[in-house]
């Protein structure tokens, strides 16, 4: 039986909600097995499923050495889902995740899709040499392609290369010892967040609509300032808990401002967020508290 959609990175933070929305909207899912960046174990993986759609979330970039590296990788994963899908399921949508770390440093006005990509990071540069792939008429051919630019996530499960995930870690460590404090990075910048529950919903929208192909922002609309988002954060704790600036965790290119235009998505598919921030925030926390107790229970460090 063809899968309604099958995921490439499942493992993954968003991969892990997406199968999860998936099954609860009563979607037959798979998850791409094997090496991608092998063209044979992408063909299996695509044969296997005989998918309506593909979500194509796995990357490198983590994992490489260095970024050229993950760059290389990126493409060979790419190219080969794409040629797999259109080879054996010339029909299927077709979403690969991009970033708004392709947006560079941002501006005050929300950012369209039509707005220039100038990445000031190694991750956004990479995001844009996919997209170039993935949407470029002469290597995309019949394929339908949505390309995503998310913007910043939260949820369950962020890794903790995130600023808030480390934070939510931080405080539920504090309430372990009594007190403590939330070392952060700059806070006077705006930022445009989802839930990574909803960015599930919205990829699942988009390779449902009929008319989505190209680029489409996924992402609110709305700008937060990371000062607000870390004292919500520090207010849930049950302990006192204050935040300090960490000069390590300064970053020399920090955009000021990175807010989204959601209007393309919203237009193709009616998508609105239904998780806002404050829930996010709770239950980062929440997971970060049973971690951290399941650490002290088992006597591992969970500094």
């Amino acid at each position: 039986m063809p899968a309604d959609v099958l995921v490439t990175g499942a493992a993954g933070f968003v991969g892990r909600h997406l199968l999860d929305r998936a099954r609860a909207r009563g979607l037959e899912s798979a998850a791409a097995e094997g090496d991608l960046r092998d063209r044979d174990a992408a063909l299996r993986a695509v044969a296997a499923a005989r998918p309506r759609a593909v979500v194509h979330l796995a990357s490198a970039f983590r994992r490489a050495r260095d970024v050229w590296s993950a760059l290389a990788e990126d493409v060979t994963m790419t190219a080969n889902v794409l040629a797999a899908a259109r080879e054996l399921v010339p029909e299927a949508t077709i979403l690969v995740a991009g970033s708004a770390a392709q947006y560079g440093l941002g501006g005050p006005a929300p950012l369209r899709e039509d707005t220039l990509t100038k990445p000031v990071s190694a991750y956004g540069a990479v995001k844009c040499v996919i997209e170039r792939l993935c949407t470029a008429a002469p290597l995309a051919d019949t394929l339908r392609v949505v390309f995503a630019r998310s913007f910043n996530h939260v949820g369950p499960g962020q890794p903790l290369d995130a600023p808030v995930a480390a934070w939510a870690r931080q405080v539920a460590l504090a309430e372990v010892a009594g007190g403590g404090v939330v070392r952060t990075g700059r806070l006077d910048v705006r930022r445009d967040f989802l839930d990574v529950r909803d960015v599930a919903d919205a990829y699942l929208d988009l390779v449902a609509a009929e008319d989505a192909a190209d680029v489409v922002n996924v992402c609110s609309g709305v700008g937060v300032e990371l000062a607000d988002a870390a004292r919500r954060l520090v207010a849930l704790a049950h302990e006192r808990v204050e935040l300090q600036t960490d000069p390590s965790l300064l970053r020399p290119l920090d955009p000021t401002t990175v807010v989204g235009d959601p209007s393309v998505l919203h237009g193709l598919t009616g998508f609105e967020p239904r998780i806002p921030l404050d829930q996010s925030l709770a239950d980062m926390l929440d997971e970060w508290r049973d971690t951290v107790v399941r650490d002290v229970v088992a006597g591992r460090d969970s500094r």
